[in-house]
């Protein structure tokens, strides 16, 4: 084992000076260190380094300041003293070992260069230093000259490195790479003994940036601590916790088994979802949770990683802010949607959308007032797919932009040909993504495409679905005012599913309010329904907006809401979504045109 530098410069052992060969020398030297030449004491004393001196025996002759503050000391205390006073066990113990070996043989162990070491203070405390011995010989006579550097703040400074390179600097829980690190090691031995128990958790807050947007950064970095303390608090004690990404985290826990695992799960969720009081703010997170269990079908860590992230995902699909197992089904369905993202990049040019267009009547006539809009894609291999399953795809992957301009393109072209017809309706909707919406863009887009076209100023609308409008409230507003200005109206699609608030809608610069079809089934017989979509009615009326109502399929429906003021119907009752020249077949049709002519009386 390796000692003090500064165990490595007397022998107390040796004959005295005056007894053996040199005693001269030795007198020399005493002299000098007696002397304490003041030019030279000055100048030892403005080191700002220790400096310290001592005769082959190991006793200090010469001491400087700021050695005596290092170690706590006075000079007249440690003058004549062995060095060892100042060394910590083991190294005081070995020091005149080490330096009869140096003496006999010649061979030192730091001589010349140095070295970190510990260094004992007066009141007992151990501290690291960094010692440099020199050696300095007159005649037959040695003296020793240590320089000590008291490093504690850089060993501080590079633990503390060390610690940052590990360690989230936030939230102190384990960086990425530390994790996987430390978990495999974990895994690696629990292959090995089928009774340890492992779950992994993969938490994600939903729309984390919406906290940090309205109340501020130090809110969002308050909640996100309250969120790890939390997490602490649930998961059992061997518990691995990592910082993925800003509102991403990960933790595996031993579990005794599967089920304690979704058990711990729930009451995680339960306790991140709570109310967190945040830098005088209160705060609730939506949070999503992916879990998977360690089994025999596991052989690393990316491999249950990858199942948690599966388990999370499927959690998203669904709204979030809750808590999913894996199951082998995700899997697959991971796989169908990267298969859909890879053709749908390709669908446009290859024409495989093609729009369809549902008509929405006045009730009481029975007359098209407007249409909507909707996106079909017809794969050459795969067949038709459902928009509830590609148009996830296109949001997720950022396609959702091209796509919805290419849908404004055609759906502008059919109304330029219907115009022509004569059989162009009041308005035709188009959906429109919440990522679109919010683009500073769009306004800009829509004014590019109508421009060459002044019949349609007035006949285009947009619908948006609530969650999209209330998101950036303040953008929505903005963007929705442009629109208007342009000529463009808004409807809000699908009310009553997302906030139902008509705090948000008044503010908001739309015409219509879509009541969704889940308020319409069971209309009149279901008497909570129907008191609902009656009461939507006449607060939306009572904001100077009209009403259209989803999925109208009975009579007695549309008796229903037209006798209770809904302004207009939409619904397979009047007609499936249908191709472009259907649709105008159907607005003639009503109308009482015929192809080519006139309303016929």
């Amino acid at each position: 084992m390796s000692t003090s530098p500064a165990a490595e410069i007397a022998d107390p052992d040796s004959p005295d000076a005056t007894e053996r060969p040199g005693a001269a020398d030795a007198a020399r030297i005493t002299d000098v260190f007696e002397r304490r030449d003041p030019f030279v004491a000055a100048l030892l004393d403005a080191a700002v380094d220790g400096i310290i001196i001592t005769d082959r025996r190991g006793v200090i002759r010469s001491i400087n300041r700021a050695c005596c503050n290092q170690f706590g000391y006075d000079e007249e205390e440690l003058v004549g003293r062995s060095v060892t006073a100042l060394m910590p066990p083991p190294f005081s113990r070995d020091h005149d070992r080490y330096m009869d070996g140096y003496l006999e043989t010649g061979r030192a162990r730091i001589i010349g260069i140095g070295r970190d070491s510990l260094g004992k203070r007066k009141d007992g405390t151990v501290f690291p230093i960094h010692l440099s011995v020199g050696e300095a010989r007159l005649g037959s006579e040695v003296a020793f000259v240590g320089i000590i550097r008291d490093i504690s703040d850089r060993l501080a400074a590079e633990q503390r490195a060390s610690f940052l390179a590990r360690h989230d600097p936030l939230t102190g829980v384990l960086t990425r790479s530390a994790f996987l690190e430390e978990c495999e090691a974990v895994l690696r031995d629990a292959a090995h003994d089928e009774e340890r128990c492992y779950a992994l958790y993969s938490l994600d807050v939903d729309q984390f940036s919406d906290i940090n947007e309205a109340f501020g950064f130090h809110v969002g970095d308050a909640a996100l601590k309250a969120l790890v303390s939390r997490v602490t608090e649930v998961l059992p004690r061997e518990t691995y916790i990592c910082r993925i990404a800003a509102d991403e985290f990960a933790a595996l826990s031993r579990v005794p088994d599967a089920e304690v695992g979704r058990t711990l799960a729930d009451a995680l969720h339960d306790r991140l979802t709570a109310s967190i009081y945040a830098e005088r703010h209160w705060v609730r997170l939506r949070v999503s949770i992916g879990a998977a269990v360690f089994d025999r079908t596991v052989e690393r860590l990316e491999e249950l990683n990858a199942k948690a992230k599966l388990a999370l995902q499927s959690v998203q699909h669904d709204g979030g802010n809750a808590v999913c197992f894996y199951t082998p089904e995700m899997a697959a369905a991971a796989t169908r949607r990267m298969l859909l993202t890879m053709h749908l990049a390709h669908a446009i040019e290859r024409d495989e959308l093609h729009m369809v267009f549902q008509p929405i009547v006045d009730g009481r006539t029975g007359t098209v007032v407007s249409a909507e809009g909707l996106l079909r894609w017809n794969h050459h291999s795969l067949g038709p797919i459902s928009p509830a399953e590609f148009i996830p795809v296109a949001e997720e992957s950022g396609l959702i932009v091209p796509i919805t301009d290419w849908v404004f393109t055609r759906v502008i072209s059919h109304m330029i040909a219907w115009d022509r017809d004569g059989v162009l309706p009041d308005r035709v909707f188009v959906n429109i993504s919440g990522q679109q919406f919010l683009r500073g863009n769009l306004t800009h887009r829509l004014e590019e495409l109508l421009a060459p076209h002044p019949c349609l100023r007035g006949r285009l609308g947009l619908e948006i679905t609530e969650q999209a409008a209330v998101r950036d409230l303040k953008a929505a507003v903005h963007t929705l005012g442009e629109l208007a200005r342009i000529g463009v109206q808004a409807a809000i699609d699908d009310f009553g599913s997302g906030y139902s608030s008509l705090s948000y809608v008044q503010q908001l610069p739309v015409a219509k309010l879509k009541i969704d079809r889940a308020f319409i089934i069971g209309v009149p017989h279901d008497t909570k329904n129907a008191a609902l979509v009656r009461a939507a009615i006449g607060m939306a009326h009572g904001l100077g907006l009209s009403t259209v109502a989803e999925g109208v399929e009975l009579e007695e429906q549309k008796d229903f809401l037209t006798a209770i003021g809904c302004d207009l119907l939409q619904g397979y009752l009047f007609g499936r979504p249908m191709p472009p020249d259907a649709f105008a077949d159907l607005v003639r049709a009503r109308a009482g045109i015929a192809p080519g002519g006139a309303a016929q009386g």
